[in-house]
């Protein structure tokens, strides 16, 4: 197999030599892998095994620290002059450590003579093998004349070429192709050592098993005989005779099976691998039948079509399997000759390179950050220059930076961006932390100024972005200002607050008790107090005994306010003086009362607190919680409350997948830690309704379940029916709820505004159950009956009224009749009394007179009396009898109802 790489890589640095049996202190195993890399011998610099018996071999070993290797050669510098100890010498690539090794393993034997010629000194070895241990064993000895030495090894360098196993390429750079047996390939060119197909990379995982080619093609992104490099083409955009459509895309799948098919006069294919590429390598799986000869001509280009600036990678009167170029293009065009009967057929096109942000063989890793357009893909480096602002072949330099033209030597200006923290007492004592660019090493001279004040102590934190130093006292006056020299190199900035000097001084603090276990949180209020940062305070409640030291903290930064906890006291204490020290050099302090009261106690109980799995409230119940600050379960934070002096409540989170039905919660009052066991147990569930559920206003509703009473109690439970009803719970037990729904239908978001939802809530579980629809049939039965009543009731009155009003009639006739015969009798015996009357009233005797020539004219006047006005005192008598008659029939019914009722009116029929 013809090699097309040379492998430089020599992998002694990657392992340990030893060798037997031992000569001394010197002439040690490790001295053959270090330079020089010469034949003189010198037992510092070179290996000795020897021993003066005659049955025992000699050997040197070395062993592969990456484990498995693929050795290609081995050079050995045997000490000059000694060829005849050579003699006969054995080299061996094993798997085990095995002295003397097993002959499976021999890579090379040399042929032993006692006379010369001998072995060279100096020799390159061809080898070829897999293994773990490279093996120099000697056990023939050498006859030097005037005695015979026993077996001997002096070896001055070893160097053995090769790549660790499953990596390949003249610099091991390049992983096997997972096609290889055991991932197993030759460094120098890649192909599988113990035959192919194990892989997931060939298409169908069809391949070669001696050679590992991929007989169909390459899954995704992969692409070469053996689909280990990375194609940037797959699943590209392909035009076809400036067209595109679904068979196109079978050109750049991977699949060398699935193929397209054109003829004409005008036939191109143009690849689109959508961003600007490096690319290394194209792989072709192209076919054209055709009598005529011509050249067929692939073009790369940034712009889509041919175009004067394409530029020709290939061109002659074959396609080519492979493509070797270096290049970076968006558009791979290929045109082959032209002929009116040409037909192509396209089966597969592989663009090797990376996506423009990567390198490396499989594209795996990232380009530097700067890089202006993609970078080489194996070095990494930025081919195309930097971005704005950077310089040097990864473009890590700040272009600020000065480059010394004598000795190309960079030379680094420093800059700083901020000062942390910003403020810090008068008396000084802060540590700085001062961030920015090239601002020194470990070994550089540093010299800090801010704001006027020397920062001292400088330990450098990040190299070239940050260091630490402490500032001396300052003043509230100067503000401004910062000087930093890194070995001469110098930044100043007098212009910007980078850090200002404060006079702090305590107000008060509250609360003024807290329980003896400590644990409760104090706040300080003050004049320029609090100050951001990390372990600057040391804060102390003080008595005529002891200090009890807190611990200070600060959640968010407040000049007038920080926080502490207090310490345990041991026992109840009125402390009178809170002490103070701010970066070890600023004391202040503040005379005030501080009461340490005894701990909250606790009701325990030996059972357990059962909860539902998706969480739920339980109860704490004791004395003295009235004085706790805060209270928290240890990993779950603030999920309690105090709800009076002897009742805390604590909302349990729901049980997680993982975690354990029995946990033990450690609650935390203040300092005072109370642990209890809780118990999670299954959730109550609920059957739906299997249909809409029919509702008449009357009935309750059955809800069925299980495990409702399990912990939570009636109380714990609410049905909703709709957006604002409730169902009243009338009976809950273990297996069912039933309740009553209002008689009226609850708001719902449903169309149908008679159907509503029916909702169960316990504790943090809410469960629709189902429809619930209102119905009208016991509503309109009722409106039935009563209009029936109604009806009946006015068919009897009907008949009522018509009977009375038949016998009103006959009675109006009867008085009718009655009327005209007393109006008869009344004129026969009136005349012999108007005499008198019209004397003693002459007026009305002319009003006589002329009623009665009315009275004699009367039968002689009907027909005037038709044309006579409404207004005529004739018609208007005539009007108030009738009105009369009308009146006296409403009084006659009325009469009459009011007989009827009193239940003495009799019908007569006629």
């Amino acid at each position: 197999m013809d090699s097309i790489y040379h492998i430089k890589v020599n992998l002694t640095p990657f392992g340990k030599a030893t060798q037997g049996p031992k000569f001394g202190i010197k002439g040690k195993p490790e001295n053959a892998i270090y330079p020089p890399i010469s034949n003189k011998y010198n037992e510092d610099i070179c290996t000795k095994s020897w021993t003066d018996l005659s049955s025992m071999p000699a050997w040197w070993m070395f062993e592969f620290s990456t484990g498995m290797a693929y050795v290609t050669d081995i050079m050995i510098y045997y000490r000059e002059n000694y060829g005849i100890r050579m003699s006969g010498f054995q080299l061996y690539v094993t798997n085990t450590s095995t002295i003397p090794p097993a002959d499976d393993y021999l890579c090379y034997e040399d042929h032993y003579s006692s006379r010369p010629p001998f072995p060279n000194t100096t020799q390159k070895i061809p080898c070829n093998r897999l293994g773990q241990y490279v093996i120099y064993y000697d056990s023939k000895g050498s006859d030097e004349g005037t005695h015979v030495d026993e077996a001997i090894v002096e070896l001055c360098y070893v160097a053995i070429n090769g790549c660790p196993k499953t990596f390949w390429g003249n610099t091991c750079e390049m992983t096997c192709p997972k096609s290889c047996i055991e991932q197993h390939c030759f460094p120098e060119n890649g192909s599988c050592i113990l035959g192919g197909c194990s892989d997931e990379h060939c298409l169908n995982r069809n391949c070669d098993r001696d050679s590992a080619i991929c007989y169909d093609g390459c899954k995704e992104n992969r692409t070469g005989p053996f689909c280990n490099k990375y194609n940037i083409a797959f699943n590209s955009s392909i035009l076809l005779h400036s067209n595109v459509n679904k068979q196109t895309s079978l050109v750049s799948d991977g699949n060398m099976t699935s193929c397209v098919t054109t003829q004409g006069s005008d036939i191109w294919v143009q690849v689109d691998i959508k961003e600007i590429s490096i690319v290394t390598d194209i792989y072709l799986k192209i076919r054209v039948h055709t009598i005529n000869t011509g050249n067929h001509t692939f073009y790369a280009s940034n712009t889509s079509g041919l175009s004067e600036h394409s530029t020709v990678l290939y061109s002659d009167q074959s396609i080519p399997s492979a493509i070797k170029v270096t290049t970076h293009f968006r558009y791979l065009i290929y045109v082959p000759l032209i002929n009116d009967k040409s037909s192509l057929e396209i089966c597969e096109i592989g663009i090797v390179g990376c996506p423009p942000a990567y390198y490396s063989p499989l594209c795996t890793k990232m380009c530097p950050v700067n890089c202006k357009g993609p970078c080489d893909l194996v070095t990494g480096t930025c081919k195309y220059g930097c971005s704005s602002g950077w310089i040097g072949d990864t473009c890590n330099i700040d272009a600020d930076c000065v480059i010394n033209p004598e000795h190309s030597i960079v030379v680094y200006s420093p800059k700083i961006y901020e000062v942390y923290p910003s403020s810090g007492p008068v008396n000084g004592g802060t540590l700085l932390t001062i961030t920015g660019k090239y601002i020194g090493n470990v070994s550089d001279s540093i010299y800090v100024e801010v704001s006027g004040v020397r920062c001292h102590n400088v330990i450098v934190a990040t190299p070239g972005i940050n260091f630490t130093c402490i500032i001396g006292e300052g003043n509230t006056n100067k503000t401004e200002g910062i000087f930093v020299s890194v070995n001469a190199n110098n930044f100043s900035d007098s212009n910007v607050t980078y850090f200002s000097f404060k006079k702090p001084m305590i107000l008060d603090f509250s609360p003024k008790k807290g329980i003896i276990a400590g644990g409760t949180t104090v706040s300080v209020r003050g004049v320029d107090i609090g100050f951001e940062g990390q372990n600057r305070y040391n804060i102390s409640f003080c008595d005529n005994e002891i200090c009890i030291e807190c611990s200070a903290y600060q959640n968010t930064f407040n000049s007038a306010f920080i926080s502490f906890k207090t310490g345990k006291s041991g026992k109840p204490r009125n402390i009178t003086l809170l002490h103070m020290v701010i970066d070890d050099l600023t004391v202040i302090t503040h005379t005030d009362m501080f009461l340490y009261l005894p701990d909250p106690k606790f009701d325990v109980s030996n059972e357990s607190k059962k909860t539902l799995q998706s969480g739920g409230p339980f109860s704490i119940l004791g004395e003295g919680f009235g004085i706790v600050g805060n209270v928290t379960v240890r990993g779950m934070g603030e999920i309690c409350y105090i709800k009076t002096d002897t009742n805390a409540v604590c909302e349990i989170p729901s049980r997680k997948q993982n975690e354990s039905y029995n946990q033990t919660l450690f609650v935390h009052f203040d300092g005072a830690i109370f642990h209890i066991t809780i118990e999670y147990v299954e959730d109550p569930t609920f059957e739906h309704f299997k249909t809409v559920l029919e509702y008449d206003k009357e009935s309750t509703i059955e809800i069925k379940g299980q495990h409702i009473l399990t912990v939570a109690r009636r109380e714990d439970y609410s049905v909703h029916i709709g957006l604002d009803g409730k169902c009243i719970i009338t009976n809950i037990a273990m297996t069912f709820i039933t309740c009553l729904p209002p008689k009226s239908v609850p708001r719902t978001y449903n169309t149908d505004e008679n159907t509503v939802g029916v909702t169960v809530e316990v504790m943090k579980i809410m469960a629709y159950i189902g429809d619930l629809q209102y119905t009208e049939y016991y509503n309109n039965f009722s409106l039935i009956i009563g209009l029936t009543t109604g009806l009946v009731a006015c068919v009897i009155i009907g008949i009522f009224a018509i009977l009375i009003f038949r016998r009103y009639k006959k009675s109006c006739y009867k008085m009718q009749n009655g009327n005209e015969q007393r109006n008869s009798d009344k004129l026969d015996h009136t005349e012999e009394h108007e005499m008198i009357y019209y004397e003693i009233n002459p007026d009305d005797e002319l009003q006589s007179n002329t009623s009665k020539r009315i009275q004699q004219d009367v039968n002689e006047g009907y027909a005037d009396l038709a044309h006579r006005s409404s207004r005529d005192p004739y018609n208007q008598l005539q009007q108030e009898s009738a009105d009369n008659r009308v009146r006296d029939m409403i009084h006659v019914d009325t009469h009459i109802e009011d007989l009827s009722n009193s239940g003495y009116i009799s019908v007569i029929p006629n």
